[in-house]
């Protein structure tokens, strides 16, 4: 515990005691004066036991007037401490929170044009260069493509040399891409990353 917690707790120990003989001190004069009252209607009066209970009743308030006094007292040391909590507690939170605001940090709104696709699946790559992984240097690259003869190439110009296209027609299979082989290339690692084959 701390001084300041050990010290509020003395302090409402002692404001317990205090408001305790008060409401004593209270009872105390509350029958005195009932028993002063019962005399006087009585007409039972005897000068000195009158002024004696007189005062008795004065001793009391003046008792009444100090320990409201010192009541006064420990409740204002008491509010004192409490509130220096209060102010410390504050200061504190108010500090954590212009901490917390310091990390706050403000993000630009994204391009209003929308993100690349990258493929990650290479057995997914379309025909033309395309933004991926490669599984060599696992850099994020844009793929460059290449077109080669293959077999379907081959197969469609004999194809169609045998329908009857011997002027030259059956050579143009190996003029377009659509019957060529496309390979997919690393341009960092120069690596093969996969090759899509028609049919």
């Amino acid at each position: 515990m701390t001084s300041s917690q050990n010290e509020v707790e003395t302090i409402s120990e002692k404001l317990k005691d205090i408001s305790l003989k008060e409401q004593q001190l209270e009872h105390r004069k509350k029958i005195l004066m009932v028993s002063q009252e019962l005399r006087n209607r009585a007409k039972f009066e005897e000068a000195e036991d009158s002024a004696a209970t007189q005062q008795k009743i004065n001793s009391i308030d003046n008792e009444l007037k100090e320990l409201r006094i010192k009541k006064a007292e420990l409740q204002k040391n008491y509010d004192n401490i409490v509130h220096a909590k209060d102010v410390k507690i504050k200061n504190d939170i108010k500090r954590e929170s212009n901490q917390q605001l310091d990390k706050v940090f403000f993000v630009e709104p994204p391009p209003s044009s929308p993100a690349p696709v990258v493929i990650l699946d290479v057995e997914n790559l379309p025909t033309h260069p395309t933004k991926t992984q490669c599984p060599e240097c696992m850099e994020f690259v844009t793929t460059e493509t290449f077109s080669s003869v293959s077999s379907v190439t081959w197969l469609v110009c004999i194809m169609s040399a045998m329908i009857g296209c011997a002027a030259g027609c059956c050579l143009l299979p190996f003029c377009m891409d659509r019957f060529k082989t496309t390979t997919h290339r690393c341009p960092k690692c120069r690596s093969k990353i996969t090759t899509i084959k028609k049919l």
